[in-house]
């Protein structure tokens, strides 16, 4: 049971991550001070510190607490604004309503949120290739 409370956490913290711009682990690691490994034992299920969760809250935008609150089955408090870091200024996705509206939809589970914004991620990236590509071509053509 303890494992599958740690597991919702890191549902939540990926799902909250991607909602505020930041596409992976390092953003969010940067920002925090954490880590990238211990940011990646958390967004895999695993036990972290409560000063890791401390600073992890603080950048999610999260009132203290909200961390434990999750592992014992109930849902994040807001508090202050996340501060800004650096996916936030200058991230291309930073502020993308698509992934922002995927990300705080409520009732779709943590595990389905984060399934799909992988898979919009994966359909930008798939477009911009083949966009490169594309321009590419023409270049060669002139």
């Amino acid at each position: 049971m303890a494992g599958e409370n740690w597991r919702r956490l890191a549902d939540y913290v990926v799902a909250r991550r991607v909602a505020l711009g930041m596409r992976d682990r390092r953003a969010l690691a940067a920002a925090t001070g954490v880590t990238e490994r211990t940011l990646g034992k958390l967004e895999n299920g695993q036990r972290v510190s409560a000063s890791t969760l401390g600073a992890i809250e603080n950048q999610l935008g999260w009132a203290p607490g909200s961390c434990r609150r999750i592992l014992a089955g109930g849902e994040p408090v807001a508090g202050s604004e996340p501060a800004a870091g650096p996916a936030q200024s200058g991230d291309k996705e930073a502020g993308d309503s698509t992934l922002e509206y995927l990300a705080s939809t409520p009732g779709l589970p943590p595990e389905v949120v984060r399934g799909l914004i992988a898979l919009a991620r994966n359909w930008r990236e798939r477009e911009a290739a083949s966009g490169e590509e594309e321009s590419g071509t023409d270049r060669r053509r002139a």
